[in-house]
């Protein structure tokens, strides 16, 4: 049987593209980024631009080493042995060649030509999801109008049959941020449907059955965004997370755990500090609770927020006592800095405040008044507090 010329013809156009797309991920694979955008410019025709532009944006919301403002692109071959992250880091440093596209124009271009490709609307979700995550406010369209551009394209897209697991996270970080709980709950399910491997969707997940008060729903979520994530920022925020629903749901020893782990990972975390304290006081755990005590306190320690935490936590657990000490000691080492020996003075007068002994709270207050006529003006704030606090 005889092929017609014209058919064979019309399949080898198709395996040329077909090649030619190979080759572009041949690129791509050996990080020769700058040759696969050549690539992609040198096959453009009209028979495969939607494709080739579909991969350009692809090649730019990933594999770019500078952008201006997200409407041109660098790209550059990375050396072997080196990572895209080092040429970035490079990048800014030194003037480098960018490529001008803008892919807000070029892919409303391409959506009016074929209006009913879902693939470009998906494609549209992705790069105005990348300006959200990266730009914020500072962009050419304000942020409300990026988050309205992203939504309706991942839902048009979605609507239609064309998803991933970002865009339908997308989503649900959408109707989080509008307070649509129970939508951002079907969209964050949907993608972890598809990718459960994906911390920020289990993260997010989290926060909002916290935020209903379903803390054991919202633990097994926390913990495994605290294993997933790679990013020791994130993974601190969500080992945080997870120590606060393990000490609300009175599992001490676990939220302990987790919570050294964050203060190795990033120390100073005042959030941290507060639970681990609430945990140690909760177990009777005196030598370490005290330990953390002055974490908590070095941070800050004229900060009435501070030490009204402390307070309020001793109190809570019946050691008041324990804190009173602890400020004792403090007066003890410190005999000259009369504002240090002042403000001492004054949260001891705020604990016996809360503890309803007026008796001793006064006492203090005089103390502290004392303390700090010797180091500041009358017209000084502080006095207006120990006047209120005397009523």
């Amino acid at each position: 049987m005889r092929i017609p010329l014209a058919l064979i013809f019309f399949f080898s156009i198709h395996l040329l593209c077909a090649t030619n797309f190979s080759e572009v991920d041949s690129l791509i694979g050996s990080k020769r980024y700058l040759d696969a955008w050549k690539k992609l410019d040198s096959i453009e025709n009209n028979e495969n631009k939607i494709e080739v532009n579909l991969r350009k944006i692809d090649l730019c919301l990933k594999y770019h080493v500078k952008s201006i403002s997200h409407q041109a692109f660098a790209f550059v071959n990375v050396p072997k042995g080196e990572n895209l992250l080092q040429q970035k880091q490079l990048a800014s440093q030194k003037m480098i060649s960018v490529f001008p596209f803008k892919i807000d124009a070029i892919i409303d271009s391409l959506i009016t030509e074929s209006p009913n490709n879902y693939a470009l609307y998906k494609t549209k979700g992705d790069y105005y999801y990348d300006i959200f995550i990266l730009y914020g406010r500072k962009w050419v369209k304000n942020k409300h109008e990026v988050l309205r551009l992203m939504h309706d394209s991942f839902k048009k897209a979605d609507e239609n049959g064309v998803r991933d697991y970002l865009s339908l996270y997308a989503l649900g970080y959408f109707y989080t941020l509008n307070e649509q709980v129970n939508l951002a709950f079907q969209y964050f399910e949907r993608s972890l449907k598809l990718d459960s491997s994906y911390a920020p969707t289990h993260y997010n997940i989290a926060y909002l059955y916290a935020e209903r008060d379903s803390n054991q729903k919202a633990l097994s979520h926390a913990l495994m965004a605290f294993k997933l994530y790679k990013y020791i920022v994130y993974k601190c925020d969500a080992g945080q997370m997870a120590g606060n629903l393990l000490n609300k749901l009175g599992n001490h020893k676990e939220a302990i755990s987790i919570l050294l782990k964050c203060d190795q990972m990033i120390p100073g975390n005042y959030q941290v500090y507060h639970t681990l304290l609430s945990s140690f006081l909760a177990l009777d755990q005196l030598a370490k609770a005290r330990i953390t005590t002055e974490s908590m306190f070095s941070i800050d320690w004229k900060s009435h927020a501070i030490n009204t935490d402390l307070i309020e936590l001793y109190v809570q657990t019946n050691y008041l006592d324990e804190l009173l000490s602890f400020y004792q000691q403090k007066l003890t080492n410190e005999s000259y800095n009369m504002e240090y020996r002042g403000h001492i003075q004054l949260h001891i007068a705020q604990a016996y405040e809360l503890a309803n002994n007026l008796k001793e709270k006064l006492t203090y207050i005089n103390l502290a008044r004392t303390s700090f006529h010797i180091c500041y003006d009358e017209g000084h704030p502080v006095f207006g507090v120990l006047a209120k606090m005397e009523k």
